[in-house]
């Protein structure tokens, strides 16, 4: 298993460039998991891509339903925003921002973090540097490799 960080997850649903890479990546493993948050950062995204025409209209429902289908299936684990994982968040931040170059991770991304934490999960799927820069910091290791 890995942990899918949104923009990632997005790529299986909507068409990217990169899209048949983490298509194909997800294939070769049973399910993947992610936070709750991911749903409602997962529906900005897809509205942002059917108002800028990335999307037909009326597609951001059908493309949130079939992920929500996917996550009732079982086919993508969801860790709830805990009092746990709000615990990890708070060390997550700490260790990105002691660093003598420290990360400025986001909000979203720190929680994401630490929800994989509490999963005891120990890959992260991601393309974003500063999430990916964290997640090596913590321990993790990253697809794409680096």
């Amino acid at each position: 298993m890995s942990y899918w960080d949104t923009s990632c997850l997005v790529k299986l649903y909507t068409p990217e460039s990169d899209s048949p890479v983490f298509a194909s990546y997800l294939a070769s493993h049973s399910f993947c998991v992610t936070a709750d948050l991911s749903l409602l950062e997962f529906w900005a995204t897809v509205c942002r891509k059917e108002v800028g025409g990335v999307l037909a209209a009326g597609e951001a429902e059908i493309v949130q339903t079939v992920l929500e289908a996917d996550v009732s299936s079982g086919a993508i684990s969801i860790v709830e925003i805990d009092h746990r994982v709000r615990v990890e968040y708070k060390a997550v931040v700490r260790a990105c921002l002691s660093q003598t170059l420290p990360i400025y991770i986001r909000t979203n991304d720190a929680q994401h973090l630490a929800a994989a934490k509490c999963a005891g999960e120990m890959e992260i799927v991601a393309t974003d540097k500063k999430l990916r820069d964290a997640a090596l910091l913590l321990g993790f290791t990253v697809f794409p490799p680096p």
